[in-house]
């Protein structure tokens, strides 16, 4: 949510609790309160079940929401692993897949107290499956099948979750914190931070799918095209709306649509739909959903969106994205939009309630999945692992017989570290399986032939040179192949 502000109480109206209310038809479009809430962060719903919404409380909670009733007992309580303590941080967001209702799982995106971190750091993003018996899920069930280190600031932790048109788990994470991407997270293609990301639950090795993000905190896909929807967090000037996929949305080159506080860029970046001055009191946009519902005939084809800072709820038509209007709707501290089951949106005030957004009488519900298109398939994977390589060790070759190469990958793939100095000696190959998020060291050994042969020639030359290789292969089968010339002194 960027800097995110608890602000006033949410402005609404209620109809008995109700998840639905009619009303006259055709009407402007107004809020209808479906329950309220310890600080919710998400509302979503399972494929196919118009019975029941999840809302997610940032301390660690799934509520339940069945028939218009707001159940006692949670779907899943996370309160004793959750870091909740910093206002960005906690329970962020819940998904359900297409296969719900048979296999039960579901996924939820979190910050974890360093007890709870596969890095022994506090803050460390986590995705965990779950699985539900009914209205309740047991918290021993679950399965981590991510983890992320973000312990350098508490600010920027992403925060959605969202199964994507073609089957897979999206999220998208923040850069890391602080200010001015000073990590480094958001261009680099060793990072998991300051991205977009796929995963497929059952094998979840991340695919780093977009770089160059702030803080995606909402992101969504539209229902009848399958087109992906982000709303990035700004820093000092501007937020911004991404509409489509892009390999680099620009940050910290850019910021909005105007030069960044980061260094150029290395490459093309894609420039936002909308860029939103800090003008009215908007600090930190909350992105939202296009709106394919018919009920809301005043907003369909218009995409929904707001501003944690700012109460106004506004719409945009992405064939003119410049003329964007307020919608008479009214949220305080606006933490996120969500959809039903039957592609009836719904909005989210981080002081407590949430509300269903309703234009007359409602529709009727047609469950329907959004289409597979508008997304590259998970199978027809052309990139090739990126590396971050650093070789220690060439000041002190003759005493320890070895280099030693640091690699960080952006996704799993199998490396092979090659070294040689010309016409003197060739180090030993090392081979490693790489996994995102970790730093790998692999040590090149020397034969004892060949550390009499190094030891010759620095005493004839002081200074010799050696390359190191590095190749590296992902599950694709894509090859990347690297090196570096060092200088091995005496």
């Amino acid at each position: 949510m960027g800097r995110a502000r608890i602000a006033a109480r949410a402005v609404g109206w209620a109809c008995g609790g109700a998840l639905i209310c009619a009303g006259a038809a055709h009407a402007a479009p107004s809020l209808v309160k479906v329950g309220d809430f310890a600080s919710p962060t998400y509302v979503t719903a399972a494929p196919g079940d118009a019975s029941r919404l999840y809302v997610t409380e940032r301390a660690g909670r799934v509520r339940v929401v069945r028939d218009g009733t707001v159940l006692d007992t949670p779907l899943l309580d996370l309160t004793a692993i959750v870091e909740a303590g910093y206002q960005e941080r906690g329970l962020l967001s819940v998904a359900f897949p297409p296969d719900f209702a048979t296999s039960r799982r579901f996924y939820v995106y979190i910050t974890v107290k360093a007890a709870a971190a596969a890095t022994g750091t506090v803050g460390e993003i986590q995705v965990r499956e779950y699985r539900a018996d009914g209205d309740v899920a047991d918290p021993q069930s679950g399965r981590l099948l991510l983890s992320i280190r973000h312990d350098e600031a508490e600010n920027h932790n992403g925060g959605q979750l969202q199964f994507g048109p073609d089957g897979k788990l999206w999220l998208g994470t923040g850069d890391g914190g602080g200010g001015n991407n000073q990590f480094g997270h958001a261009q680099d293609p060793a990072s998991l931070l300051g991205k977009l990301i796929r995963l497929d639950p059952a094998a979840p090795t991340p695919e780093i799918v977009s770089v160059g993000l702030r803080n995606p905190w909402r992101f969504s896909f539209d229902r009848s095209t399958g087109q992906l929807w982000i709303g990035d967090v700004g820093q000092d000037a501007y937020e911004e709306i991404d509409a489509g996929l892009a390999a680099n949305y620009g940050w910290s080159c850019r910021e909005g649509a105007h030069p960044g506080p980061g260094p150029a860029c290395s490459g093309p970046v894609t420039e936002p739909l909308l860029e939103i001055p800090h003008q009215n009191g908007v600090c930190s946009v909350t992105g939202g959903y296009m709106v394919r519902d018919p009920g809301l005939p005043t907003l369909l084809g218009r995409y929904l969106y707001g501003d944690n800072c700012s109460p106004d709820v506004r719409s945009l038509a992405p064939a003119n994205p410049t003329a964007n209007a307020g919608t008479g709707l009214s949220v305080q501290a606006l933490s996120s939009f969500g959809e039903d089951s039957c592609g009836r949106l719904l909005a989210v005030s981080l002081n407590g309630p949430v509300y269903r957004i309703v234009d007359g009488t409602p529709s009727p519900c047609a469950s329907t999945a959004p289409p597979a298109s508008g997304l590259p398939p998970a199978t027809t994977d052309k990139h090739a692992c990126s590396v971050a390589m650093r070789v220690t060790g060439a000041r002190s070759v003759r005493k320890s017989h070895r280099l030693s190469v640091a690699l960080r990958v952006d996704e799993a793939c199998r490396a092979t570290v090659s070294a040689r100095i010309k016409g003197v000696a060739t180090f030993k190959t090392a081979k490693a399986s790489l996994t995102v998020g970790t730093r790998a060291v692999l040590r090149l050994g020397l034969s004892s032939k060949a550390r009499k042969s190094i030891k010759r020639a620095l005493k004839q030359h002081r200074k010799i040179t050696a390359t190191v290789k590095v190749q590296v292969v992902d599950a694709a089968g894509n090859i990347r192949t690297l090196s570096r010339s060092i200088r091995v002194k005496g």
